[in-house]
């Protein structure tokens, strides 16, 4: 949420924009213990895969490939849909921003909802 708050007041810089992603590891867990920026931990960084992944594979058959999967299928959109975010917010294009952001959500609720999660980021499970 504090993200998309970011977002929505024009504001490209400051501790919403860093908590989610900042790719380096904090030296002390933020306010909800995160060692990592919230996208790190969902889709990972250069050093480690994000748990998205994992909760995406998850649905798979034993031995079976994951790739072919709906929520792999899902996951692999949405975890590329954060970078015009990141870059509009780097050139400070708020426009962009919220352009990449509406897509962005709409490709997370359908991820949510594929791995039987509440689709909607206002459910209390998220807040």
């Amino acid at each position: 949420h504090a993200l998309v708050t970011t977002i929505e007041g024009n504001q490209m810089n400051g501790n919403a924009w860093n908590d989610f992603f900042v790719e380096s590891q904090r030296r002390r867990p933020d306010a909800v213990g995160r060692t990592y920026a919230a996208l790190a931990d969902l889709v990972g960084t250069k050093d480690i895969s994000g748990c998205g992944t994992l909760l995406a594979a998850s649905y798979a058959k034993a031995g079976k490939p994951a790739d072919n999967l709906p929520s792999v299928k899902k996951y692999n959109a949405l975890a590329k849909a954060f970078d015009p975010i990141k870059a509009a917010g780097k050139k400070g294009d708020t426009a962009k921003a919220k352009t990449a952001w509406v897509k962005a959500a709409a490709l997370l609720s359908e991820f949510l909802e594929t791995v039987e999660l509440p689709a909607s980021l206002s459910d209390p499970v998220y807040l």
